[in-house]
């Protein structure tokens, strides 16, 4: 996959979108509709090039979440598309979910072409997406993704951290998991991935060198 061959990810020639699950209310279909056009300009304007210059793990936190960059080919097209998602190391492996009921184009396309990119903080890696379906698996896997989203976690309509794992099972049952499983050596999770601390130390970096530059700026303008 190079570079010339990547193209917007926003840009996918679309087939027929599925339906969006029937108990969601007028309001929340349109509201649906909404945030996951609001989701694809700020993915294609800021977390793309973001991820893509490896700064991944000055933006993961408990509160942002934590992302990775998913490589996958058009279905159509061909062209290599890349998607910011949120994700869990598990089990050896990366796990996402496919929100907006399976609408999401990268999971269109992987579902034709399996064989994806992951770039994590600090590796590329090489792997077959597998949609999981297995309940005990996603009853395991599911909540500690959830809450490794962060805020966006709250979107699920239950509490990631007091909800029951039943709970948020139900409330995410139309919400394909993903295995991206790697081919050769099992993923490990480190400090910057979901549950490390690495952010701990990043984000007072930044803090510092905020406070840093506004003291120099307020001493200018005296």
């Amino acid at each position: 996959m190079t570079v010339a061959e990547r193209a917007p990810a926003d840009t996918e020639l679309q087939s027929e979108p599925l339906p969006l699950p029937p108990e969601l209310t007028w309001v929340g279909r349109h509201a649906s509709e909404a945030g996951r056009r609001g989701f694809r300009v700020m993915n294609r304007w800021f977390m793309v090039p973001a991820l893509r210059a490896g700064l991944g793990p000055w933006l993961g936190t408990p509160i942002g979440g934590w992302m990775l960059l998913l490589r996958v080919r058009g279905r159509r097209s061909g062209l290599l598309r890349e998607n910011p998602l949120s994700y869990l190391v598990a089990d050896g492996s990366a796990w996402v979910m496919a929100g907006w009921a399976g609408r999401a184009d990268w999971y269109r396309n992987l579902l034709a072409d399996p064989h994806v990119e992951v770039v994590l903080p600090g590796r590329t890696r090489s792997c077959i997406a597998e949609e999981v379906l297995d309940r005990e698996t996603r009853r395991r896997i599911i909540p500690r993704l959830v809450r490794a989203t962060g805020v966006p976690g709250y979107l699920t309509g239950i509490d990631p951290y007091r909800g029951s794992a039943e709970q948020l099972l139900e409330a995410t049952a139309w919400v394909p998991l993903i295995r991206l499983r790697p081919e050769g050596e099992p993923l490990v999770a480190g400090p910057d991935d979901p549950g490390g601390l690495g952010w701990l130390w990043r984000q007072a970096a930044v803090l510092l060198a905020g406070a840093w530059l506004v003291g120099r700026v307020r001493r200018l303008l005296r």
